[in-house]
């Protein structure tokens, strides 16, 4: 890939400026390229996103957890 293709390498558009958005520009490409079903699977698992989302998951798990265990103790 040249760096002049225009192509960022990732499934985000070319982002656009804020001078541009407040003129009501839309970006110029696709808003995301379609997963590819082949590795779908595999960027679900390894996005960041979702790691974040399951931390945020135990951590709320493990505070419900330790409220019942507070509870139970009195």
């Amino acid at each position: 890939m040249k760096h002049t293709d225009g192509k960022t390498g990732d499934k985000v558009p070319r982002p656009i400026s804020s001078e541009e958005a407040q003129r009501g520009e839309k970006a110029p490409d696709p808003v995301l390229e379609n997963p590819d079903p082949d590795t779908e699977a595999v960027d679900k698992v390894i996005t960041p996103t979702s790691v974040k989302e399951q931390e945020e998951l135990t951590r709320q798990t493990k505070k419900r957890l330790a409220e019942v265990d507070e509870k139970t103790r009195h």
